[in-house]
């Protein structure tokens, strides 16, 4: 079994995925939202704040985060992480557990932070239901995240996962106001997936705010280039 998935990217960034065969691990200090993880819950009890700050260092060292979205054709998720639709959105196949477990999160989106009665419950049971709870204002981003294990950094302090049967790369869908000279890059760097990788670029529908896949480059590309 597997599940489809999207990353929303620049172009320039696509294209060292697709020629690296790799992307880059999430840690808990790159996530954008300051309530992800512990803050999530009610620490007003100073026993479980202490509880908190105990738990939380052990689970930057050894947790990192690949963080996808349910659908490719979302347009602020596009504007907010595709480079103002200038970038790409990737597609991968995420393999499933042979026992049907699902490695996929889908993130809840809540009004308020998580009740806790006390530090006992502070825990990595408690760390992963939390590191798919955000607030309901990210519920646009339709998130899904997937634990991995964090290997030490490279020298620029990146962590990585590598492509391959666990994280196959299936699409490349190229943004509607990508660079003609920048999509030709992105066209290039797929060809070496073969017919294992489809390319496509998006179409906004003339009659309603959609987007469209299309196999064709856009019309006005040909008289830019």
């Amino acid at each position: 079994m597997k599940r489809r998935v999207y990353k929303f990217t620049s172009a320039k960034h696509g294209i060292s995925v697709l020629k690296d065969k790799r992307i880059k691990v999430t840690t808990m200090d790159d996530l954008n939202d300051p309530f992800d993880l512990f803050a999530a819950i009610d620490t007003t009890d100073p026993r479980v704040a202490y509880a908190v700050g105990q738990l939380t260092p052990e689970m930057k060292d050894k947790v990192g985060l690949l963080c996808f979205s349910r659908n490719w054709d979302n347009l602020l998720l596009w504007s907010h992480y595709g480079d103002s639709h200038k970038g790409v959105c990737l597609g991968f196949d995420i393999l499933q557990e042979p026992s049907g477990e699902d490695k996929c999160m889908d993130v809840l989106y809540q009004p308020n932070v998580l009740p806790i009665r006390g530090p006992e419950d502070v825990n990595f049971d408690l760390a992963n239901r939390l590191l798919h709870t955000k607030h309901e204002s990210w519920s646009y981003e339709q998130e899904v995240r997937v634990l991995v294990p964090r290997d030490p950094p490279d020298a620029q302090k990146l962590s990585w996962f590598e492509l391959g049967s666990t994280l196959e790369l299936k699409e490349v869908i190229i943004g509607a106001v990508c660079d003609p000279a920048v999509s030709k890059g992105v066209e290039e760097a797929v060809r070496s997936y073969g017919a294992t990788v489809q390319c496509c670029w998006v179409g906004m529908r003339p009659d309603a705010f959609l987007l469209v896949k299309q196999a064709q480059r856009p019309y006005w590309h040909e008289q830019v280039i």
